[in-house]
């Protein structure tokens, strides 16, 4: 495993949107819990869009779209979000001239534990790891893989655990049929508004703050 780039110092983890709305050992409203989770889900989501921006800027193929909220620990919930290039996509430069560059951009804009790796001898693919807590992503995954006809870069990341229920979360972010829920469009250019739950007509929720 090659370290790409060590920064100085430590970054400073803050305990959360909760905190504050929480007060003082006050209860937290299933709203207020859903909004937090909405909160956290964009953020997320932000950061996650701005690498993908360094890598293709156009339609990504959306794998798991990264709003269904997932148990962690006893009582948490944290998201987990994958996206891939498109078939027509082509690697700029060699796989190893990739991680460096989109480490080098990772270190520059806050992000930390930085790591290239390879798999095994014979396997060209390298992959890039990277933490960003203030940004609430616990691990930042990018794949790297070259092929004869095409290139395929493949981001999956996973959000740090929040305080919280995940089936009341879930339940909330359900239409009042959930058999009405609408299919999530199968491309994503990462300039695109995310959605966080549905509709009441089932189709994806968007927030005019976002």
């Amino acid at each position: 495993m090659r370290r790409i780039r060590r920064r100085a110092g430590f970054a400073i983890v803050t305990m959360g949107i909760l905190a504050g709305l929480t007060g003082c050992g006050e209860p937290v409203s299933d709203a207020d819990l859903f909004d937090q989770a909405r909160e956290v889900n964009f953020t997320y989501k932000a950061a996650v869009a701005d690498v993908q921006l360094q890598i293709l800027d156009g339609e990504w193929e959306i794998d798991q779209y990264g709003d269904r909220p997932q148990s962690c620990d006893s009582d948490g919930y944290r998201f987990r979000m994958s996206r891939a290039t498109p078939p027509e996509w082509h690697l700029d430069g060699t796989p190893a001239e990739a991680a460096e560059r989109i480490g080098a951009w990772l270190d520059e804009n806050g992000w930390t534990d930085i790591t290239a790796r390879t798999y095994t001898d014979g396997i060209t693919d390298i992959v890039v790891e990277a933490r960003n807590p203030d940004a609430h992503i616990d691990r930042l995954t990018v794949d790297i893989s070259p092929g004869d006809n095409y290139d395929i870069g493949t981001i999956y990341a996973d959000s740090t655990c929040q305080p919280g229920d995940s089936h009341t979360i879930a339940s909330a972010m359900l239409p009042k049929d959930s058999a009405q829920a609408t299919p999530r469009a199968l491309l994503e250019h990462p300039a695109d508004p995310p959605s966080f739950g549905y509709n009441d007509d089932g189709t994806p929720r968007y927030w005019p703050d976002n």
